[in-house]
């Protein structure tokens, strides 16, 4: 654990200011905490979009609705990119030359 301090003070430039936090160790360990539950509720999360973006892909639906009501909303719009590193490399004098449209799919948890 010793060890592990010392590589993470290390990783602190010298033009760093430090204050301590002791007082606030329970903030710390409370951050941390929330930190790993919200890990696991962001899987979660994506589990469970994951099964209701193929129902609706399933069905051939946009909208998704529970007793008539709608819900959630899995649909594309095209999004046009540019590749900038290409554009870079090649041509940075021309942006739009170098322009990637592609297709985007957005999935929204809508209100009632």
């Amino acid at each position: 654990m010793k060890e592990n301090r010392l590589n993470s003070l290390a990783l602190a430039s010298d033009q760093d200011i430090r204050e301590p936090l002791d007082s606030f160790a329970r903030f710390v360990g409370t951050l941390r905490r929330i930190k790993g539950k919200q890990a696991k509720l962001t899987q979660q999360r994506k589990d469970v979009e994951t099964v209701l973006k193929a129902a609706l892909l399933g069905a051939g639906a946009t909208i998704g609705t529970v007793n008539g009501v709608p819900v959630v909303s899995y649909s594309s719009s095209t999004r046009i990119a540019l590749d900038q590193g290409r554009l870079k490399r090649e041509r940075p004098d021309v942006a739009e030359e170098f322009s990637d449209i592609s297709e985007v799919w957005t999935f929204r948890l809508l209100t009632a």
